[in-house]
């Protein structure tokens, strides 16, 4: 990245995730209980289940998918040489336990990673005993799964 587009690459970042902090405010996000609510599925019969953040999650679903067929017509992005696809296509074993595993805490304590970090603003109760966990869960699982080249040399075999 040349000087000249650095500015306003971190502009657009910090605006980027202004706006999505406010977002995740507004839509009460960083709210564990709201969070808790909408996932009980099992609280539909008796009137409890809080459908509200799928108004929240569908516009953004579909915010993505038109930013992304957008995308795909460029050949970079507009402050950087080239676009950061993922660098693994398929469904493994892997992804299948962290995606579990992510639910597990996600249901059990209502915060979820980017949430969690636009708590920080209001330092709620315990919040400092969830982050610390999450970093320990993140440090913890790329010791146990390789990534990058490692990972693609482990699959290869």
């Amino acid at each position: 990245m040349t000087a000249s587009t650095r500015l306003p690459y971190l502009a657009t970042a910090a605006l980027s995730g202004l706006l999505f902090g406010a977002g995740l405010y507004v839509s009460q996000m960083v709210d564990p209980l709201k969070v808790l609510r909408f996932l009980d599925f099992t609280a539909i019969p008796s009137g409890g289940w809080d459908p509200s953040l799928a108004f929240v999650i569908v516009p953004a679903i579909a915010v993505m998918f038109v930013a992304v067929r957008i995308g795909r017509h460029r050949n970079a992005p507009v402050f950087a040489s080239e676009f950061n696809e993922p660098e693994f296509h398929h469904i493994d074993a892997p992804l299948v336990l962290g995606a579990a595993l992510f639910g597990i805490g996600w249901g059990m304590s209502g915060i979820c990673p980017g949430p969690a970090i636009a708590l920080i603003a209001f330092w709620p109760p315990d919040l400092l005993v969830f982050l610390v966990a999450m970093f320990i869960g993140s440090y913890a699982g790329a010791l146990v799964i390789p990534s990058g080249h490692d990972r693609r040399l482990a699959l290869a075999r």
